[in-house]
């Protein structure tokens, strides 16, 4: 099967104000980590960037199907969720 990394390029969002992207960076296999760019907006202004580390232990040996896209946007979500607090706006 064929498989390409999902990219996460429409805003999603964090609290009803701030939203998120993430673009696929790299994945190390050794660790079953994959590693995501986050952006989190205010409105169309980014107020931040983070890197993700996200696990993929989850995933058993099919990674095309939609369950899989969703508990990784579920994953990156919560690190957006995190980044955002830090953030100042």
């Amino acid at each position: 099967m064929e498989f390409s990394w999902p990219e996460f390029a429409t805003s999603r969002t964090v609290d009803g104000r701030l939203s998120w992207t993430a673009e696929f960076d790299s994945y190390d296999q050794y660790r079953e980590v994959c590693y995501y760019r986050v952006r989190v907006f205010d409105g169309d202004r980014r107020v931040g960037e983070v890197t993700a580390d996200v696990g993929t232990e989850f995933a058993g040996d099919d990674w095309t199907t939609p369950a899989f896209e969703s508990e990784l946007r579920a994953r990156i979500a919560r690190i957006a969720q995190d980044a955002a607090a830090r953030f100042e706006l």
